[in-house]
């Protein structure tokens, strides 16, 4: 691998620059190979099928000039796949040693016979490839047709293919179609997301060597040219809609309005994004013109995988959310897109699902051609503060914070990456009166906003608690919505906001307004959407309860915020919540027992003299498909998930609707409760459908983190 290594550039292995095909055949790919056994038939029909760019079986025959018997029987019949007409090697790395081993009056010879065999098939246009590599002098009257082969190439969205038609079509040309060649590979490289490669060929082509040229492509270039050094500036702005075609303008405009509507308007984000859902997705280096007539180019799918992925982390599906990223990370350059805010994105879902970052993250960051936006840099910072959190750490993690929204701002909590509260920290943290003097100075400084957001609901002003900072309404570069100035959302991340200080208000409360201030958090995290910020919710009301000597209000919503992290797929803050549920002296009794606790200390709320807690799974309905729900663990305090808790809604629900609530919060499935109350599976859908929509939830887990919570 090093010696690999050694024969590529830097460019090569950050991927901003195209990588030789067939890759060199260094030590270690020899060696992993082994002697491949070849006789000379087998050895020019394996070059054959190394220099071709169509895989088709019969051509391959009748180039290399051998049958389908022979070549089965004999020693290059082992390094090819053959099947429906087509052939593969096995492996690309006897692809690269094949390759490399032949002399050029053997690879010449394998092009000359491709473009005759091409030629009596009637495809020209592949003919004249062949032809063109057959040509050790260069053949300028090859180069138009070329020159216009890449082009074909480029708008199908077969950006490699075109880069590489392009190259070879200026190294025939002259004067006006030369830079026309170097325009063609320079924008294909772009939109391959190889930047380098882009800025080296569209500087020739915008500065042609002779001086009697035109430069043909050079206003195309010269637009393709500001957008790879806009990338290489981490801007986010650097790509929009109008610098692309077909498919690829469609899905840039989904992917920017998505970004913009992440704060308000999730839903209508999910919509724009189902629209282009059936593009096409980026090609593999692939063979020539087979598959659909137009696909995204990488650049283009890695913008739109990334809005996806982050739609999903609104949402608070961190699973999803991490599914959709690692694809794109493995095969597109997510580093370029916003500025680099996938590598935001992947860093934080790392943190949130695994407690640790991982080796595809690290590459992906070692991938960034030049620099990343602010935004992306403030978000290391929040990093950081998350792995505090995972430690105990509290003061640590709201200094990290709040230098975080220094950098930042408003733009961080747009873009809802999981956070904690720094108020809550530094309340964890046995500081109470900074973190009163840091929620009164977010107030005062918020409540110009008060009413901006029709769909709020909340009495007072929000923002990012226990930053101190003023909200500027700046969405960053390239964010706008529509109808601003500037680039940004009226008012800024509303919704955001008003979580943010519901949480602070509910981590400082007292005795006597705790409740009130947990239904304020509980309704405006709702009014978000997101699972994960639910879960968040749910364990700043227990570390609040338990800090208020009320263990079992404290374990109700431990239990809570441990499903929705589970549903939502936040691992790591569910060990959090597991951590809380048996640590000494945070929950002394189990829900439904009397008793007092201590305040919770700072480290995690642990106190002294504490009972043991319950174990993580007391009280939690457990799913048996083949028969009842047992709701009880022998020898342990258990929550009552019967009528007691769902007693509460009989204002609320009709006698059939509160009959189907009790059984659905105990973990039944909606057969197991048709059976119990002799209905149609059926009836028990449209009544528990109505059961959510009076109460406000979307989900059996809400209903029954409502049922707990009482």
């Amino acid at each position: 691998m090093d010696q690999t290594a050694r024969m590529l550039d830097e460019e090569h292995l950050v991927g901003t620059a195209l990588m030789p095909d067939p890759l060199p055949a260094a030590r270690a790919v020899r060696e992993a190979v082994g002697p491949l056994g070849l006789d000379d038939d087998a050895r020019r029909v394996l070059l054959v099928a190394a220099v071709a760019v169509v895989d088709r079986t019969e051509l391959l025959l009748a180039a290399s000039g051998t049958d389908i018997d022979t070549l089965m029987a004999g020693p290059a019949g082992r390094h090819l796949h053959l099947v429906g007409g087509r052939f593969r090697f096995h492996h690309p790395r006897v692809r690269s040693v094949v390759h490399d081993d032949a002399d050029l009056a053997s690879r010449t010879a394998a092009h000359v016979a491709l473009a005759e065999v091409h030629r009596k098939a009637d495809e020209p246009l592949i003919a004249m490839w062949h032809t063109a590599l057959s040509t050790l002098a260069g053949d300028p009257l090859l180069a138009d047709g070329l020159v216009e082969l890449a082009e074909q190439h480029l708008a199908r969205g077969d950006v490699h293919r075109a880069h590489e038609v392009a190259r070879e079509a200026a190294s025939h040309g002259t004067d006006r179609v030369r830079s026309r060649a170097f325009a063609v590979a320079g924008r294909a490289a772009l939109w391959a997301g190889h930047v380098h490669d882009a800025v080296v060929y569209l500087r020739r082509a915008t500065s042609p060597s002779d001086a009697g040229s035109s430069a043909a492509g050079a206003p195309d270039a010269a637009r393709s040219l500001g957008i790879a050094l806009a990338l290489l500036d981490g801007r986010p702005d650097a790509v929009v809609p109008e610098d692309a075609a077909g498919p690829d303008r469609a899905a840039i405009a989904a992917a920017r309005k998505t970004i913009r509507l992440l704060d308000g308007a999730p839903g209508e984000a999910a919509a724009i994004l189902s629209e282009v859902a059936e593009l096409a997705p980026a090609r593999q280096p692939g063979w020539w013109f087979d598959g659909p007539d137009e696909a995204l180019t990488p650049l283009a799918e890695a913008h739109l995988r990334v809005a996806q992925s982050y739609l999903a982390l609104r949402l608070g599906n961190i699973t999803e959310a991490a599914s959709v990223l690692d694809d794109a990370v493995e095969r597109l350059p997510v580093a370029l897109a916003f500025g680099g805010l996938g590598i935001a994105l992947a860093r934080r879902l790392d943190l949130v699902r695994d407690g640790h970052l991982r080796r595809p993250t690290a590459a992906l960051e070692a991938s960034v051609p030049g620099q990343v936006a602010p935004v992306v840099r403030a978000a290391t910072l929040g990093d950081r503060a998350q792995t505090a959190v995972f430690d105990g750490r509290w003061v640590e993690a709201a200094t990290l914070l709040g230098l975080a929204a220094e950098r930042g701002g408003d733009e961080l909590r747009r873009l809802w990456l999981p956070t904690p509260d720094p108020v809550e920290l530094l309340v964890l943290a046995g500081q109470d009166r900074a973190a009163r003097r840091s929620h009164e100075r977010l107030r005062l400084r918020v409540l110009p906003s008060v009413g901006s957001d029709p769909g709020g609901g909340y009495p007072t002003g929000t923002g990012h608690a226990g930053t101190g900072h003023p909200v500027s309404g700046h969405a960053g570069p390239g964010l706008a919505g529509p109808g601003t100035s500037g680039g940004g959302f009226s008012g800024g991340p509303m919704r955001r906001r008003r979580l943010d200080l519901a949480r602070a208000e509910l981590a400082l409360a007292d005795a006597s307004g705790v409740n009130r201030a947990r239904e304020r958090a509980v309704e405006a995290s709702l009014r978000v959407g997101s699972t994960f910020e639910r879960g968040l919710t749910e364990l700043v009301a227990a570390r609040s309860f338990a800090r208020l000597g009320l263990p079992g209000d404290a374990a109700a919503h431990l239990l809570g915020a441990h499903e929705l992290f589970e549903e939502s797929g936040a691992k790591a803050w569910q060990h959090i919540a597991e951590q809380a549920l048996t640590t000494p002296g945070f929950v002394r009794d189990a829900p439904g027992q009397t008793g007092q606790a201590g305040p919770a200390q700072g480290g995690g709320g642990r106190g002294r003299g504490a009972e043991a807690p319950p174990r993580p799974d007391v009280g939690r309905p457990r799913r048996d498909p083949a028969g009842p729900v047992p709701t009880e663990a022998p020898g342990e305090p258990v929550i009552d998930v019967g009528e007691e808790l769902c007693g509460q809604w009989t204002d609320l629900l009709t006698e059939r609707e509160l009959d189907v609530a009790r059984l659905v919060v105990q973990g039944r499935t909606n057969r197991q409760v048709a059976a119990n109350l002799y209905v149609s599976v059926r009836t028990v859908e449209v009544h528990l459908g109505r059961v959510f929509r009076k109460l406000g939830v979307r989900s059996r887990t809400e209903l029954a983190v409502l049922a707990l919570r009482g």
